[in-house]
């Protein structure tokens, strides 16, 4: 009998709904209308499986027929995110009320010719969706500008499949807010960032700065504006040339100097003077920049405030003797910091071994290097916070999985029940799990894999809704 077939009879004969529903995109139609019969039972039920964040995308379309007259669970469906675009046609197609409506127009799997097609002429709030959903199509975006209200022009000029011709009726409206809304659009035409440079709003020019698209000379020229925001943002932009903030003197906003320390480009000297800042954020960031040098970081620490040497133990480019002194440092929060690196020198690691701080054993329990002896032991920890750490580890071995199958706390054994390493007969130990997520997680793992192993590597990874 396949995994497939024993789950479908087990949730049959127990007509446990969490097993159903976790089944029910991975079996043929008569087997799940079969699953059916215990999922939409009631209309309590129904509503239940309509919200509930986990719901497969084949059970919510069958609500749309099971629950054809019940608007609370048509609005359910029109707004859960699994919810796909043939069911969201089928939604429209039952000429739903005007609410459901409106969380289609919201929705970003609905198509562009099925969101041209909603009533947005005389309903206000459809509008006001369709205006800010990124899945309306041009056409209907220019429909919209003619009528719609200021705040709406603006999710418009956020819109990404606004064009040039567009953003420039948009920034003829004259708004501060609406022209910074079409300056930071990637498709902003080149004459309006030059107006937006020029522009006497620094919201503008801001905006500016953060285009993707905005011309290396006009950063630059941004580095210089008066407002301290613009100049963070002309900091931050990855099309900034690298040699601009060199020659500079430290900006005063401390602003600014935390974008500086975050560039992963500047140069040595520019980082050295930026490791004196008397803003404890520039420091951090600067502690976790990888072009920072060797000396910086021996200099960082030292730095009194225990964020600023934590930063520095997980720098990817801190020596191993630096992380062995880090290793030792009073505060069990830099300790944590060292106790994550999977590069971790085994002396190290031997020191951490036995500590005793809740932060360093989770960091050891996630630590794809930890032994496991040491896993083990995390897993028995009378902490569930702390035992979560060895599930949230994927190398964690069999032997430390083991141990958390009968742990106190539902939400470790469910990400148990999806950890790669567990077996597949502990994972159906699970689906006689006491409680449901659990259940619906072993056995939603379990169905997956049966059906990745009948379609072969190759189908199964092109198989996005799965049917037998």
């Amino acid at each position: 009998m396949s995994a497939l077939q024993r789950l479908l009879e087990r949730a049959l004969a127990a007509s446990d709904s969490y097993v159903a529903g976790a089944l029910h995109p991975y079996v043929a139609a008569e087997a799940r209308r079969a699953l059916e019969v215990i999922l939409l039972a009631t209309p309590r039920q129904r509503r239940l499986w309509a919200a509930a964040p986990y719901t497969p995308y084949s059970l919510l379309d069958a609500l749309v027929g099971a629950a054809a007259d019940d608007v609370q669970v048509l609005l359910r469906v029109a707004s859960h995110p699994a919810t796909t675009a043939d069911t969201l046609r089928r939604l429209v197609a039952a000429a739903p009320p005007s609410a459901v409506l409106e969380a289609v127009a919201a929705h970003r799997h609905a198509p562009a010719g099925l969101l041209a097609a909603l009533p947005w002429d005389w309903r206000p709030a459809i509008r006001r969706a369709l205006c800010a959903n990124p899945a309306t199509g041009l056409a209907t975006l220019r429909e919209l500008a003619a009528c719609a209200a200021l705040t709406e022009l603006k999710d418009i000029a956020r819109n990404p499949n606004a064009d040039a011709l567009l953003l420039r009726d948009l920034w003829l409206r004259g708004d501060a807010y609406l022209r910074a809304a079409v300056a930071a659009h990637p498709r902003c035409p080149v004459e309006l960032q030059r107006a937006a440079l020029r522009s006497p709003d620094a919201v503008v020019r801001r905006k500016l700065a953060e285009n993707p698209a905005a011309p290396a000379e006009y950063l630059v020229e941004l580095l210089d504006d008066p407002d301290a925001q613009v100049r963070a943002a002309a900091v931050r932009s990855q099309a900034l040339p690298e040699d601009e903030l060199e020659a500079r003197a430290v900006d005063p906003a401390r602003e600014v100097r935390r974008s500086e320390a975050r560039r992963a480009w500047l140069g040595a000297a520019r980082l050295e003077r930026l490791a004196s800042d008397p803003d404890v954020w520039v420091r951090r960031w600067l502690a976790f920049n990888p072009r920072v040098s060797t000396a910086v970081l021996r200099r960082l620490a030292g730095d009194a405030v225990a964020e600023v040497r934590r930063a520095v133990a997980r720098n990817p480019r801190c020596p191993a003797d630096l992380l062995a002194r880090l290793g030792c440092d009073a505060h069990p929060w830099v300790r944590a910091g060292v106790a994550l690196r999977p590069d971790i020198a085994a002396a190290t690691l031997a020191e951490l071994v036995r500590d005793s701080d809740r932060d360093v054993l989770s960091s050891l329990g996630q630590n794809s290097v930890t032994p496991a002896a040491v896993l083990e032991r995390i897993a028995r920890h009378p902490e569930r916070d702390v035992r979560r750490a060895v599930i949230l580890n994927r190398r964690a071995p069999h032997t430390a999985l083991r141990l958390l199958l009968e742990d106190p706390y539902p939400l470790n054994r469910m990400l148990l029940a999806r950890h790669p390493q567990l077996r597949v007969d502990d994972r159906w130990c699970l689906v006689e799990d006491p409680d449901p997520q659990v259940r619906f997680a072993a056995v939603q793992t379990l169905a997956a894999g049966a059906m990745s192993e009948a379609a072969g590597p190759r189908q199964a990874a092109a198989t996005t809704h799965p049917g037998v």
